[in-house]
């Protein structure tokens, strides 16, 4: 059965499409994609009129995805050259996660990988206030489009003052960006996870979804395992405290510092690695409440995304 949103060859007896997630039974009148091309959709209509996403549910074949996502990145981390060779993707992740809130709070960055010292590492430049200024106009701009939605400049509104008490600061820019890496690799693991039991975002969702799954597991193994080693291990700690060769300090020592100096919190880094492994283990939770109840999450990303309320 093609879906009649996106076109996705589907099996016959389907009760919604594998990669959007539309629900047949619902949109049988609707006119297959080859059909809705030729005729222009009227302009009186609302993002209420589109098909509506039915709630997940989890049953043999998610959990099928998932158990085979995660027996792969089981046997991916007990092989140390093939866990070598996919951790590249988890320093990927890691620094585009800093990269990209150093943009956002006015510092140019550039990531790339650490071929010296391992991992990762982003080369940040010094606070450009023209940058941040530009970011404060995106904002503005954004406000006018949707003027006339009260929810949605609530959010943009509550955005803003997090990014303005964070950018009109050296020591909370700095600890916001310390600590994007390691919270991208956890967003990227939930959205992957997702993914994976949605089906939504893929080309070919039998072979892509267990791949997703078992990237998303790998990322959140690799997390885990090296928050446990920070608290458990002391000569891997003491190599974490040299940082990158004995000059820069490593993200969670920065953290650490920085809550010891203006907030009079010392958890040390064995504390920040604590949280970390706590933090790595929100995605599988958030994905699945994503999934059951992912309705409810469409209908408030379109009541969000109108011009007017």
């Amino acid at each position: 059965m093609n879906c009649a949103k996106c076109g996705f060859a589907n099996a016959p007896e389907a009760t919604e499409c594998a990669r959007c997630g539309i629900v047949f039974g619902k949109n049988r009148s609707v006119a297959p994609p080859a059909a809705l091309s030729r005729r222009r959709p009227p302009e009186s209509a609302a993002p209420h009129d589109e098909p509506e996403i039915s709630d997940g549910r989890i049953g043999r074949k998610e959990l099928t995805i998932l158990g085979t996502g995660f027996a792969a990145a089981i046997v991916a981390h007990a092989i140390p050259f093939v866990r070598f060779m996919f951790s590249a993707l988890v320093s990927l992740l890691h620094e585009f996660g800093h990269a990209i809130v150093a943009w956002l709070l006015g510092h140019p960055a550039i990531p790339a990988f650490d071929f010296v010292y391992g991992g990762g590492f982003t080369n940040t430049s010094q606070f450009h206030l023209s940058i941040a200024i530009a970011i404060a106009a995106g904002f503005a701009y954004a406000a006018w489009l949707f003027r006339r939605n009260p929810k949605t400049l609530a959010v943009l509104g509550a955005i803003f003052l997090i990014w303005l008490v964070l950018v009109s600061s050296d020591w909370r820019r700095e600890t916001a960006i310390s600590a994007a890496g390691h919270a991208a690799e956890v967003i990227f693991a939930a959205i992957l996870f997702y993914q994976a039991l949605s089906g939504v975002g893929w080309r070919i969702p039998e072979i892509e979804r267990p791949l997703g799954a078992f990237a998303a597991f790998f990322v959140q193994i690799q997390t885990m395992r090296f928050a446990w080693q920070l608290f458990h291990d002391p000569d891997v700690l003491a190599v974490y405290r040299e940082g990158k060769g004995g000059a820069l300090m490593n993200d969670l020592e920065v953290l650490a510092l920085n809550l010891h100096i203006y907030l009079g919190i010392t958890p040390g880094i064995e504390g920040m690695a604590k949280v970390l492994f706590l933090f790595s283990l929100i995605p599988i939770p958030i994905a699945i409440v994503w999934y059951l109840n992912r309705s409810r999450w469409h209908r408030m990303g379109r009541v969000l995304l109108q011009f007017e309320s």
